[in-house]
C-alpha cells in the first residue's frame, strides 16, 4: 500500500486533508478550507509539488539575532 491523502471535515466544519504513510503515520495535515473542491485542488497541488519540488538543506544556516 502506498501513502494516501485523506479528505475530512474538522471540528469547525472546514475541509482538510492529511497525508498518511503506509504505516498509518500522519505525515502532514493541511490548512482549513471552506470548500471541498478547493481542498481537493490543494491535494492535487501538493502531489505535483512533491514530484517536482527541490530539496533545500538549511541545516547549516545559523539564526540571526
Amino acid at each position: 500500500m502506498a501513502a494516501l491523502f485523506e479528505l475530512f471535515m474538522d471540528e469547525d466544519d472546514c475541509f482538510r486533508f492529511r497525508l498518511v504513510a503506509e504505516d498509518g503515520e500522519v505525515m502532514l495535515t493541511s490548512v482549513a478550507y471552506a470548500y471541498e473542491d478547493v481542498a481537493i485542488a490543494g491535494i492535487w497541488a501538493m502531489r505535483e509539488a512533491a514530484v517536482t519540488g527541490s530539496i533545500v538543506d538549511l541545516t547549516d544556516l545559523k539564526p540571526t539575532a
